[in-house]
């Protein structure tokens, strides 16, 4: 018999569940990946900081380079300036200036050349300049940048100390030429007053000495740069004015000293500015007959028109010696040396118009004895005792 029985349905697979381990590791994987993430981005970060701060102090030392190039590139100008100043001013305080320059100026300029000097030599050397940092790492370990970082901090640490002892000696150069320049700018002008103080106490110093001098004093020029030259020029030529002073005294000396003296005081009141030399001998000869014996009396005179009109005066001891009875002689003398004060009224074409000239103008001035030249040489026209009155 056969039986037919409906089919039996597949019993339904046991089911698994919810897994327990399944979900726990899930989440630690995700975990692991965002920590992994988190330190990634946090080393990341860590990198770039510290990539940051060396580029920032590789700008800095960068900054600093320049400013140390700039500021050993002016101390070295200041020394190149600073050393020559300094070689001047020792050449200008060598030479002896006493009695022909300001003595204060002088010692002034002594101390200054000395401070300016020790600037010279402690200026010190060049600082020791890095070249320019590359403004990116070599290396990206966080621990090397930091490193290298802290080196370019050093290196710009080191520079600012360097940057301002260059411009500390730099000022300190700058300062001491400066002061020098001025107390050697005073030295020099003092030449014009100290100058002329010499020249008017040394009155009796020859023209030629006296001439040398005032050139001598006026090329000491204090906007020049080197004056040295010029200076000892000036010095030496002052010495010569006090020689020839000296020599000039000397020959004054003797019996007629103040007599001498007191011809030539004269003399010089009336001479309009001229200057005069005075040459005093026993005797002079003139023309070929010698004067000065048995109480004669003679003068000769020697007259130049340039620089203003300058003569030189020769006479007798025996003008001296009969002073002041022989002051129309004097006058006829200074008569010719003031020719040179005023050429366009004078003839001077010939002896006779000389004598003739010195002669009116001895009369002019009020000296009418025979010792005016009327007795050597005859009476002046009238006109020309009236034209040599305009010549004072």
């Amino acid at each position: 018999m056969s039986v037919l029985e409906p089919p039996v349905a597949d019993a339904p697979a046991p089911s698994a569940g919810p897994s327990r381990t399944t979900g726990p590791r899930r989440w630690i994987a995700v975990l692991l990946v965002v920590v992994l993430t988190v330190l990634a981005v946090a080393g990341l970060s860590t990198v770039v900081l510290e990539q940051r701060s060396y580029t920032s102090a590789a700008d800095q030392l960068n900054v600093l380079v320049d400013q140390a190039r700039e500021a050993e590139e002016t101390r070295a100008a200041a020394v190149v300036t600073a050393s020559t100043a300094a070689t001047e001013a020792a050449s200008l305080v060598a030479v002896d200036t006493t009695g022909f320059a300001d003595p204060n100026a002088e010692a002034t300029l002594t101390a200054d050349a000395e401070t300016l000097a020790a600037a010279v030599a402690t200026a010190g050397a060049a600082p020791d300049v890095p070249d320019y940092a590359a403004r990116r790492s070599r290396t990206f370990w966080p621990s090397a940048v930091d490193e290298a970082t802290t080196e370019l901090q050093t290196q710009a640490a080191d520079l600012v100390a360097a940057i301002s002892a260059t411009r500390t000696a730099t000022a300190a150069l700058e300062a001491a030429r400066a002061a020098v320049v001025g107390s050697r700018q005073e030295l020099l002008a003092s030449v014009a007053t100290v100058s002329t103080q010499v020249d008017a106490a040394n009155d009796v110093a020859t023209n030629d000495s006296r001439f040398a001098f005032r050139d001598a004093a006026a090329a000491v020029d204090p906007t020049s740069s080197d004056q040295t030259s010029a200076l000892a020029a000036y010095v030496e030529a002052g010495r010569a004015l006090l020689t020839s002073q000296a020599a000039e005294e000397a020959e004054l000396a003797g019996p007629l000293l103040d007599e001498k003296v007191a011809v030539e005081e004269f003399a010089r009141s009336i001479d309009g500015g001229v200057l005069l030399d005075f040459n005093w001998a026993p005797t002079l000869v003139i023309d070929g007959q010698t004067w000065g014996r048995s109480g004669s009396l003679a003068g000769w005179t020697q007259f130049w028109f340039d620089r203003g009109g300058y003569a030189t005066i020769s006479l007798t001891d025996s003008v001296a010696a009969q002073w002041p009875r022989s002051k129309s002689l004097v006058v006829h003398e200074v008569g010719h040396a003031i020719q040179t004060k005023c050429p366009d009224l004078a003839d001077h074409s010939t002896r006779e118009a000389v004598e003739a000239w010195a002669t009116a103008w001895a009369i002019g001035m009020g000296y009418t004895d025979p010792g005016n030249g009327t007795q050597a040489y005859g009476e002046p026209p009238e006109s020309l005792v009236e034209i040599s009155t305009s010549c004072r």
